[in-house]
């Protein structure tokens, strides 16, 4: 018999919630490191797209790297992200950056 997994707690966040909520927004394509190579580091794994910042004397700061889907306005992919995210980080501040937009005709498809 197996255990659940324990929480991805980074500062009181779980990131895995974090990322399954953010990859299930409409305007989202998929979470990225990004240039700067975001992320999470647990125990023998990296979730890839969501970091987790300490601030001192307040709730942590979240950021979250995503690739957004081609004809969505960069702050509604922002506006949807940071919904999804406020009930998992309450006060929190999400900064979001959209790193890349899924091109729809790039694998050669109309």
């Amino acid at each position: 018999m197996t255990s659940p997994a324990a929480p991805a707690l980074v500062d009181g966040v779980d990131v895995d919630r974090v990322a399954a909520a953010v990859t299930a927004c409409p305007a989202v394509a998929r979470l990225t490191a990004g240039r700067d190579g975001a992320g999470s580091y647990l125990p023998g794994r990296r979730v890839a797209g969501v970091a987790v910042r300490p601030a001192p004397g307040g709730p942590a700061r979240v950021a979250v790297h995503v690739v957004a889907h081609a004809g969505v306005p960069v702050h509604e992919v922002a506006d949807q992200v940071r919904t999804a995210v406020a009930p998992l980080a309450p006060g929190s501040p999400v900064d979001v950056a959209v790193e890349d937009v899924l091109d729809p005709l790039a694998d050669g498809t109309p």
